[in-house]
């Protein structure tokens, strides 16, 4: 099929409205995430062989030079004073980097837009630039690339040598390959404060800003009612800091019973103090202290393990529960087909790094069949991850 002259006129101009477009120009975060997925896969549509196997075969690269340009501090140094521009010359005397070495970096840097090159050698921040020197989503960068990349760099060998099988024994997955360690990957994380620090920073700011499961779940009405200010209300299951305790608190200052976070000595250690919240030290492998709560919350808890070790979990909540608890599940919830690329990147990622996996709807119906649960009802709070509150009783 030809392409006629009005066609050609219409792509030129469709062409500079494109680059003409702002964030403000965004009506609403609905619109921003539509036109973002068009021309994403608009992309994938014009690219050439060679676009596509320079795109593939170079995206670890963005991972290494975001890390060295955090390790320099650069995001925060362009980020600091707005619309400031800085030479390369004056990044290298604050950075004591190399300023033929810096200019290589910053080039590098400016050609995935992750800043802006305005001059020569000249080269100021763009929004991605903010936000990198966001410490919460910098912890990203530092948990991706020093705890998940040489998981994925092994995936490849580790699955031929165990004939393709799926991964789900945590003893013995990618994680111990890529960091030629024998340790499980949340007692290693440990062993240095740095990289439990950043997985937990990272946990909290990914999310920051989304909606969550108080959004859509009437926890109020549904588990409030009757209860007396000794009874145990909400008991947050491997609840890192305690953010979510925090954030229910906030939005139920006056709701009855006890808020009880539970994790390990170094999340607990760091955890945010709040009046009402009690912190308190707990492994979900063992069992359960805490008899008869109304809600027993578990978030990302089942995506980092396989199927036998969530029942292990599970179990020794349900032998606490009484008639009027339930099991509430925070956790993505894939579609059974056409899941979203950033639920599937997730999924390989826990794979590599956990032995573990994103679940679709058939695989949490099986699996919590198998622990002697019953889904009750499910209620998902975002339309691309799929992020859902499951609500499961004992069967």
């Amino acid at each position: 099929m030809s392409t006629t002259t009005s066609d050609a006129v219409d792509i030129t101009g469709l062409v500079k409205q494109l680059r003409c477009l702002k964030e403000s120009d965004m009506q609403d975060e609905g619109t921003r995430k539509n036109l973002f997925e068009a021309a994403r896969n608009v992309a994938f549509t014009l690219e050439s062989p060679g676009d596509s196997i320079q795109r593939i075969a170079y995206t670890s690269l963005q991972t290494t030079a975001a890390k060295v340009a955090s390790d320099l501090n650069l995001f925060e140094i362009l980020s600091k004073e707005q619309d400031s521009v800085f030479s390369t010359k004056q990044l290298a005397e604050t950075t004591k980097a190399d300023q033929v070495f810096l200019g290589r970096i910053l080039r590098y840097l400016a050609s995935v837009g992750m800043i802006e090159e305005v001059g020569e050698d000249e080269w100021a921040a763009t929004n991605i630039t903010k936000t990198l020197s966001i410490p919460g989503l910098k912890a990203g960068i530092y948990h991706n690339h020093d705890n998940i990349l040489p998981c994925w760099q092994v995936l490849p060998d580790f699955l031929a040598e165990t004939k393709y099988q799926n991964p789900s024994d945590v003893a013995h997955s990618p994680f111990q390959k890529g960091h030629r360690t024998e340790q499980m990957p949340f007692d290693w994380a440990m062993a240095v404060p740095s990289r439990f620090h950043n997985f937990l920073q990272w946990m909290m700011a990914n999310r920051e800003g989304q909606k969550m499961f108080l959004d859509v779940y009437p926890f109020e009405r549904e588990l409030c009612h009757g209860l007396k200010p000794e009874m145990p209300l909400f008991v947050d299951v491997g609840g890192g800091i305690g953010h979510m305790c925090l954030a229910l608190k906030q939005k139920l200052p006056h709701a009855p019973g006890r808020f009880i976070n539970q994790d390990l000595p170094p999340a607990i250690s760091q955890a945010i103090q709040c009046d009402g919240v009690e912190h308190t030290v707990h492994d979900f492998m063992t069992e359960q202290p805490i008899k008869g709560a109304r809600a027993y919350y578990l978030r990302n808890i089942m995506h980092d393990w396989p199927d036998d070790r969530c029942i292990i979990i599970l179990d020794h909540i349900i032998k606490v529960m009484d008639k009027d608890s339930v099991i509430l599940i925070d956790d993505m919830v894939l579609p059974n087909q056409g899941a979203h690329w950033r639920a599937t990147q997730l999924d390989l990622t826990m794979m590599a790094g956990l032995a573990a996996m994103e679940r679709t709807e058939k695989q949490w119906y099986s699996m919590l069949d198998a622990a002697g649960l019953k889904v009750r009802q499910i209620y998902t709070y975002t339309p691309e991850l799929r992020d859902s509150i499951i609500v499961a009783v004992p069967k």
